[in-house]
């Protein structure tokens, strides 16, 4: 049960570990924008396993277990996200930037390479501007969800799920255009 001693207790630690665990978190590979709202979520995940918790000095530590599970739920769910879409697509997002492949890029303009471009443009040009807006953002402008979602008024959840769908959609739509081969 809760009372204002559990309640005082927990916030001091909280003040105590919050520079810590910001910087452990950063230290796991964490990108800076997302680092905040991952502390965020493992003080509101200790808070309500507060009962568990035990006052033995340990809080730390607890909290940084906590959040080593959160960034690997996260690599996790990235490794999912990153099959959806094959490598060569997520380079042709990134060289649409100007219609041409960067040199930057490190592929060769070859004909397939052309090809997939000319598909990727034309999947583009078919979808509603507010979709090609959210890739934009995404991929050219490289923000977060959680960026995204606060510029947009939706969860970074709600994002990802739109990004998600996007990427299918726009992976099926180059694929029905390209001559029978895999992407």
């Amino acid at each position: 049960m809760w009372t204002t001693d559990t309640e005082s207790w927990f916030l001091d630690q909280v003040e105590r570990e919050h520079v810590r665990l910001r910087a452990y978190i950063r230290s796991m590979g964490v990108r800076a924008e997302e680092v905040d709202d991952l502390a965020q979520e493992v003080f509101l995940l200790s808070w309500q396993k507060i009962e568990e918790i035990g006052r033995d000095g340990q809080f730390g530590g607890w909290v940084r277990q906590v959040a080593r599970r959160l960034i690997a739920n996260e690599r996790r769910k990235d490794g999912r996200r990153s099959r959806l879409l094959s490598h060569r697509v997520t380079q042709l997002l990134l060289d649409h930037d100007d219609g041409r492949p960067s040199e930057e890029s490190g592929i060769d303009p070859d004909h397939d390479h052309l090809l997939e471009l000319d598909a990727l443009r034309d999947c583009l040009s078919r979808m509603p501007q507010e979709h090609r807006e959210l890739l934009r953002k995404r991929y050219f402008e490289e923000l977060s969800p959680g960026t995204i979602g606060g510029v947009l008024g939706k969860s970074s959840n709600q994002v990802r799920q739109s990004l998600l769908r996007l990427r299918r959609s726009l992976l099926l739509c180059i694929k029905s255009r390209l001559p029978a081969r895999a992407i």
